[in-house]
């Protein structure tokens, strides 16, 4: 019996325009008749989804994971399992779950996959899969447009990060987690409920997307040369008792700060603290690799 798939392509992705008759090819060999809609506007996820979610079996979300935050809602309403085509610059969530990055890959496993339930984070009543970050994440994201996605790829990200240090500054933040309240001065707080963030940076190495918990970690003032030697422990999350870093994790995470600041949402800037997070354990389907259900 032939199955069939709505494939939703963010034309506006760094990889939207790649061709995509290898993954027609691929879905139709699995025996996956795919239903295609290029979009150029988030807004028009839901309706299609709407529209198509009582004649397919799963969604496919082709962009990055902007794309795929902006997805999670109506995928969620619509019961059905989510497939990934990773065609953005970071695709974290992708590395979260081993989802290779070439597209003709990622739909064979799409085709051949396993289904895996997985966590979803919520930050004042807004879903999210890989982290919410307040502070340095969020001068980063404003520093990376479209256009310098497009034509850098990753090397966006580091001309962001140097140009957003500059410009950022330390502010005081309440974090209580388990019941317990701690007060310090910071310069980035990220709270992950999935492995991976900023284009492959690890909020810790032992966190997994189902683990039912959320990982936070704040980073203390200092130097941009100092930081750069942390660097290598940040981007693995492999953190020691030196790191300027304090670590907390919990199902449920308030964090206040002096004054509203800006929240880094899956890489899009959504709402202001205070951040007030919770964990939805294992709260939808998502298709990926054989071997990691």
């Amino acid at each position: 019996m032939t199955s069939k798939a709505l494939v939703l392509i963010n034309f506006r992705a760094r990889r939207g325009d790649d061709e995509i008759d290898p993954v027609s090819e691929v879905l139709q060999t699995g025996g996956i008749e795919p239903i295609y809609h290029r979009f150029d506007r988030i807004e028009e996820i839901e309706r299609s989804i709407s529209t198509h979610r009582d004649s397919v079996d799963r969604i496919v979300i082709g962009g990055g994971d902007g794309t795929l935050n902006a997805s999670i809602r109506s995928v969620l309403e619509s019961g059905l399992p989510l497939g990934i085509l990773p065609m953005g610059t970071a695709n974290d969530l992708a590395r979260s779950l081993q989802i290779p990055f070439g597209i003709e890959d990622a739909a064979r496993v799409v085709a051949e996959g396993r289904i895996k339930r997985v966590d979803l984070g919520v930050v004042n009543g807004i879903y999210f899969f890989n982290a919410a970050s307040i502070g340095l994440p969020v001068q980063i994201t404003r520093k990376l447009t479209p256009e310098t996605k497009k034509r850098w790829g990753g090397l966006a990200y580091v001309i962001a990060f140097f140009k957003a240090f500059r410009e950022n500054r330390p502010f005081r933040a309440q974090v209580r987690c388990n019941g317990r309240a701690e007060n310090f001065r910071t310069i980035q707080i990220t709270v992950g409920n999935g492995r991976h963030y900023g284009r492959g940076m690890t909020i810790r190495e032992d966190a997994d997307i189902s683990d039912h918990l959320l990982h936070c970690y704040s980073l203390k003032p200092r130097g941009v040369w100092d930081l750069l030697k942390t660097a290598p422990a940040i981007y693995r999350g492999t953190f020691g008792k030196r790191d300027p870093v304090r670590l907390m994790e919990g199902r449920r995470i308030d964090i206040i700060t002096g004054r509203p600041m800006a929240i880094d949402i899956d890489g899009e800037l959504i709402g202001r603290s205070p951040a007030h997070f919770s964990i939805e354990p294992a709260a939808l389907p998502i298709i990926v690799p054989k071997g990691n259900e």
